[in-house]
């Protein structure tokens, strides 16, 4: 069950980012740590770690990019 709640709301972490909205890396973020906890607890395709570890934070360091940009074009 785990990973049909983390599959969804990486889905719409995608859409929402596609759609330029910060609300997006939240989703992506959660999605990340649901993959991580559902790996955990089941074993099951332990190979999924190598992708979604690096994409947390991945997911993070987008996020401040956004956040310093959209302040540059603000105070210009």
């Amino acid at each position: 069950m785990l990973s049909w709640i983390a599959g969804t709301f990486e889905l719409i972490g995608l859409w929402k980012v596609g759609n330029k909205s910060k609300l997006g890396f939240v989703f992506n973020g959660v999605c990340c740590v649901l993959w991580i906890t559902h790996v955990s607890m089941t074993w099951e395709s332990p190979g999924l770690l190598v992708v979604v570890v690096p994409a947390f934070f991945i997911n993070i360091r987008n996020y401040i990019k956004w956040t310093r940009e959209a302040k540059i074009k603000k105070e210009n």
